[in-house]
């Protein structure tokens, strides 16, 4: 038996929780009908053009033609639908639902199938899916809302849009009572030409802040940031970072166990396993602690036991350089607290190390002292001019001293005011020394017998050939004299007062 009727039902109107439509009987005002669920949730029949119900055919009633529903805040409108005993609505065709809050917010739902489910307080919707909440729009091919918990899920790739941003997430939740969405799975966010990329994140719509759960990678005004989780602002381009975290930028690379960045003032610190390197990534830093604050990058050590390590990579030459402190800026780099360096044969030693890569000028204090190959030399002051990482030019300001190896266990030594060094591919190649010259020169003839050459001048010059002492010669008024030693010798056959040994060559 059919039962057809057209009506224009008027507010309020029929509650259908459990109903009854009994063979033989109909209900001529449905504007009285009220039917109530066990739990007391109530679903209003608003309109129908048509409701009818054949139990030999189906449980269920069914609405024809301008169908619209209310629940609470909730109206719902389509083409036709389906209720069911149990108080479930099954709508089609051109379903739109619309809640509007007391705040005078609304929320707007489009697709071409849903389930009302007033025991949970759910619509399933799917086919076509849109969703709009103020300017934040959902289009994805399913979604569940809860009328009462007012959160949006989805399951399948979704594309959420607002502004100019754009969002895209194999599953996700919003909720519009405090407008925070959590998505996961391939989460691809653009806007206005920046990326973000990530595992699992949320958006506080409010705050415009971004909140990062699993890994993430942020690429936003010309700045790439990784990590696995953190916190991000995006409207005033802050945020803190963690697990192997990084920045990269026109500046080099800032990374760390955590990190915190102000992109707006071009500011960074980070703690834990640290490193930083330069834009061109031919050196890199390693520390414990490492800022950037006004285009100024430092980087520090806490432990007594750890060093900052620098590596600084051209071509095939590897610079390296261990100490307490490193502060970079631009093209300058100091060091303190204590340093050493090396690059193949070439090394050395001082307290404090200031070098301008634009011209590759190194300068070594605090009694600094190097060596090339076998040979040492040291001064108050160390000056040297870097080529491809290796040494090509050095001088020895104030108190000069070059050691270089008789046998296993004498040094030849130059003393002076002042040194001169040049070097030919990185090795010692001529050595002059000036101002109160002195040398200490030993010879050794085919029967073991050793001679100490002393001499005084004002001018000495040394010529070195594959890391060996070749020639000395001694310009400008020489003095000096001639001692045999024997065949014995010691470290200092000159006694106390003599030429000291060589200081101990550190390693890296």
């Amino acid at each position: 038996m059919n039962i057809h009727c057209n009506i224009n039902i008027p507010l309020p109107l029929v509650s259908l929780g459990f109903c009854f439509f009994t063979f033989g009987f109909f209900a001529k005002n449905l504007s009285a009908q009220t039917i109530q669920q066990v739990d007391k949730k109530q679903i209003e029949i608003l309109g129908a053009n048509i409701i009818e119900r054949d139990p030999n055919i189906s449980d269920a009633s069914r609405l024809v033609g301008k169908v619209k529903l209310g629940f609470g805040d909730a109206i719902l409108t389509c083409d036709s639908a389906y209720r069911f005993d149990d108080g479930k609505f099954e709508v089609f065709s051109n379903v739109y639902i619309l809640e509007s809050a007391k705040s005078g917010e609304k929320s707007e739902m489009w697709a071409e199938y849903a389930i009302l489910d007033p025991e949970n307080e759910t619509v399933d919707i799917r086919e076509g899916v849109k969703f709009n909440h103020e300017e934040f729009t959902i289009e994805c091919p399913s979604l569940r809302y809860g009328l009462e918990s007012k959160l949006v899920s989805y399951f399948q790739r979704a594309k959420i849009v607002e502004g100019e941003r754009i969002l895209s997430s194999d599953l996700g939740v919003y909720s519009s009572s405090t407008d925070r969405l959590y998505a996961g799975g391939n989460v691809k966010i653009s806007e206005s030409g920046d990326l973000i990329i990530s595992d699992s994140l949320a958006i506080d719509r409010n705050d415009k802040t971004l909140l990062l759960y699993k890994h993430s990678i942020i690429e936003v005004n010309g700045a790439i940031i990784e990590c696995e989780t953190g916190e991000y602002d995006g409207e005033k381009e802050k945020g803190w970072f963690a697990g192997k975290a990084s920045i990269k930028d026109n500046q080099g690379l800032l990374s760390g166990d955590s990190l915190v960045v102000d992109r707006k003032n071009n500011e960074g610190k980070a703690w834990g396993k640290v490193t930083v390197s330069d834009s061109t990534g031919a050196m890199t830093v390693s520390g414990e602690y490492a800022s950037r604050i006004n285009g100024v990058e430092i980087v520090k050590v806490y432990d007594s036991n750890s060093i900052v390590k620098l590596l600084n990579i051209e071509d095939e030459d590897t610079l390296k350089m261990n100490c307490r402190v490193l502060e970079r800026e631009q093209d300058l780099l100091f060091a303190y607290g204590g340093v050493i360096f090396e690059q193949g044969s070439f090394s050395g030693d001082g307290d404090s190390l200031s070098w301008d890569r634009d011209i590759d000028e190194i300068w070594l204090l605090g009694e600094p002292v190097v060596w090339s190959e076998e040979d040492e030399m040291t001064g108050d002051t160390v000056k040297m001019v870097l080529k491809r990482n290796k040494p090509s030019e050095m001088n020895l300001i104030g108190r000069a001293n070059v050691f270089s190896p008789a046998n296993d266990s004498l040094d030849h030594r130059i003393s002076g005011r002042n040194l001169e060094a040049e070097f030919k591919e990185g090795k010692l190649k001529k050595v002059d020394v000036s101002g109160n010259g002195t040398a200490h020169y030993y010879s050794i003839d085919d029967t073991d017998q050793i001679s100490l050459n002393k001499a005084t001048c004002a001018h000495i010059r040394m010529l070195f050939s594959e890391g060996s002492v070749k020639r000395i010669t001694l310009l400008k008024n020489p003095e000096g004299r001639f001692d045999r030693l024997g065949k014995e010798s010691n470290s200092n056959p000159e006694g106390k007062d003599g030429p000291q040994k060589r200081r101990e060559r550190p390693e890296l």
